[in-house]
């Protein structure tokens, strides 16, 4: 006769699961498998002087990268993409998009395989500046693209 009542095991796994979940597990269990993240975003209405803006989001896999990713400007990014990319096939992942200033995009679902380290983006602005932001893999942000600037918001 089968017992009401949950088994001895579905008592103890259900405490394991709820304590897991409260201290981050899903976070680095994406990280250990790759994911997705949905990322939202939002285009100023007078972005980039009123012109398209390219924008161009990089996986990296490779620790050693982020810091040279993190010295360059986007126009330089822009200038020496292709080349970057050939010596680096394995190491990063690049994704590019090109929009116009005030348009309504779709999120975006960025997927992402094991062992992503950082998020670098670069936004090739007319402006002098750096234009470049990064981001842990794991954690949820908006793109912004403002008037001459890009930033990549916390969300909740």
């Amino acid at each position: 006769m089968k017992s009401r009542w949950p088994s001895r095991a579905t008592w103890i796994l259900i405490p394991l699961v709820l304590l897991a979940s409260a201290c981050g597990l899903p976070n680095r269990v994406r990280s250990m498998f790759g994911g997705q993240l949905p990322i939202p975003v939002t285009i100023s209405p007078d972005a980039n002087e009123d012109s398209p803006l390219a924008v161009e989001l990089l996986v990296v896999y490779d620790e050693k990268l982020i810091d040279k990713l993190m010295e360059k400007k986007a126009r330089d990014w822009f200038a020496g993409r292709e080349q970057f990319l050939r010596d680096h096939p394995d190491d990063v992942d690049p994704h590019m998009w090109e929009w116009i200033p005030g348009q309504v995009v779709q999120p975006i679902e960025l997927t992402y395989g094991i062992g992503a380290k950082r998020l670098v983006v670069f936004a090739d602005y007319v402006t002098p500046g750096d234009h470049r932001a990064t981001r842990d893999p794991q954690q949820p942000f908006r793109l912004v693209l403002g008037q001459s600037e890009i930033q990549l918001e916390d969300l909740q």
